[in-house]
């Protein structure tokens, strides 16, 4: 498979793109050292049942916190065939979920939108279009903000440099 040819790369962005990479590799770092140090903490203040500390490093007063919390994770499948309709009393609701069917839950939150709902550029483009609302209406009533986005990612050497890149591991 052969992919179309890349213009050189001007060296000013090899350099950009260079230090970006060093930094990502930095952050990656520093991510690991500062996991390490919290169980380090984690772990003094387990020994001395602390929940809260206020130590002072180099005259400086800190205050530490160190909560745990139980996290499950439930083979649904295996439960809702043990359970069977009972399944759905043990059932609240999911954002994740939510979020992923949301186009087909949309006419059942419908009647909920006045609570959950938020003023959608679509649907606000829709009804101006429609003649429900106007125009007008609207002057200093929303702020527009242009949000950019830069991701760089490494392409695998197997991988098709033309295709869409991998999401980039919080690296925004």
């Amino acid at each position: 498979m052969s992919h179309p040819a890349q213009p050189p790369t001007p060296p000013e962005l090899a350099q950009v793109l260079r230090r970006y990479l060093q930094i990502q590799a930095e952050e990656n770092k520093l991510k690991e050292e500062k996991a390490a140090l919290q169980q380090k903490l984690a772990d003094h203040m387990a020994g001395g049942r602390l929940q809260y500390w206020s130590p002072e490093v180099d005259g400086q007063p800190l205050k530490v916190r160190c909560q745990e919390s139980a996290v499950f994770e439930y083979d649904e499948p295996v439960l809702r065939e043990r359970l069977g309709a009972r399944f759905a009393s043990i059932l609240a609701p999911d954002i994740k979920k939510i979020r992923r069917h949301l186009a087909d839950l949309a006419p059942v939150l419908a009647p909920a939108l006045d609570t959950i709902g938020s003023p959608s550029p679509d649907r606000v483009r829709a009804a101006v279009e429609q003649g429900i609302v106007k125009k007008e209406e609207f002057a200093g009533a929303f702020e527009k903000t242009i949000r950019r986005t830069v991701a760089v990612t490494r392409v695998r050497p197997d991988a098709d440099p033309s295709g869409p890149a991998p999401a980039p591991e919080e690296d925004r």
